[in-house]
C-alpha cells in the first residue's frame, strides 16, 4: 500500500496516525473485551507515542495514561461488570445490532459476518461475543489494518463505514457519558478522537490509493 504522505491533501499528523492506528485498535479491543490487569495497567501507565499525532488523540492518550496509575485492578474491574456484563444489565450493550436496531444478533451481524467471509477472516473458536461486539470490530480493525496484510485502504474505509461508524463513534461517546465510568470514560474519549482521525485518514487513503482515481488524477 502506498503511503498517504505522497498525497497533497494529506494532514500533517496522517503519517504518525498511520503509525500508530493497528495499536490503538489493539488497545481498544483489549479494553473492551475483558477488564485490564494490573499487568496491563501498568503498560497503559507506561505508553509511549509519537508527538506528531493530532492535539485530541495526544490529550486522549495522555489522559489514558494517567488514569492507568491512578485506577486499580479491583475497582476498574467492577466498573467494567457493571458497565458491560450482562445482556440488558450492564448500564452499556456494546454491540453492533443493538446500538443500530436495538436488537441482538440482528441484520447488522448477518451484513458483517458476510464481508468478513469475503475479507477471509474467521471467528476464533471458543469466543462467546458475537463478531458485532465493540471489542471484537477493534480486533477485526486491527487485523485488517496491519500492513503485511495488504488489505487496500478503499477496503478499509468501506468496512469502516459500514461496521465501525455506524454505531461505534455513538458507543464510545455513550461510554465517555456513562454514570458507572471513571477509567472507562478516559477509554471513550480516546475512543471517539481516535475514530475521529481515523475516518479523516482512511477518507484520504483511500482517495488516492484506487488505481482508478489515481488513472483519473493523472490526465
Amino acid at each position: 500500500m502506498e503511503s498517504v504522505m505522497k498525497y497533497p491533501d494529506a494532514s500533517g499528523w496522517f503519517a504518525s496516525h498511520a503509525n500508530i492506528r493497528t495499536d490503538i485498535y489493539v488497545t481498544l479491543a483489549a479494553l473492551l473485551v475483558s477488564p485490564p490487569s494490573e499487568e496491563h495497567l501498568n503498560v497503559l501507565g507506561h505508553l509511549e507515542w509519537d508527538e506528531d499525532i493530532s492535539e485530541g488523540m495526544l490529550n486522549a492518550l495522555e489522559t489514558l495514561r494517567l488514569a492507568s496509575r491512578d485506577y486499580q485492578p479491583d475497582v476498574v474491574g467492577n466498573e467494567y461488570n457493571t458497565l458491560f456484563v450482562g445482556l440488558g444489565c450492564g448500564e452499556l450493550i456494546p454491540y453492533a445490532s443493538w446500538y443500530r436496531e436495538s436488537m441482538i444478533q440482528s441484520l447488522p451481524l448477518a451484513s458483517l459476518r458476510s464481508d468478513l467471509f469475503r475479507l477471509g477472516i474467521v471467528r476464533q473458536a471458543g469466543n462467546h461475543d458475537s463478531e458485532d461486539h465493540a471489542g471484537a470490530l477493534c480486533e477485526i480493525m486491527a487485523l485488517i489494518s496491519e500492513k503485511q496484510n495488504n488489505v487496500p485502504y478503499e477496503t478499509q474505509s468501506e468496512f469502516f463505514e459500514r461496521h465501525i461508524a455506524s454505531w461505534l463513534t455513538a458507543f464510545f461517546k455513550d461510554l465517555e457519558s456513562a454514570k458507572s465510568a471513571g477509567f472507562y470514560r478516559m477509554v471513550g474519549s480516546l475512543g471517539g478522537c481516535f475514530l475521529e482521525s481515523e475516518r479523516e485518514y482512511l477518507k484520504c487513503s483511500a482517495k488516492y490509493s484506487s488505481p482508478h482515481k489515481r488513472r483519473r488524477n493523472r490526465r
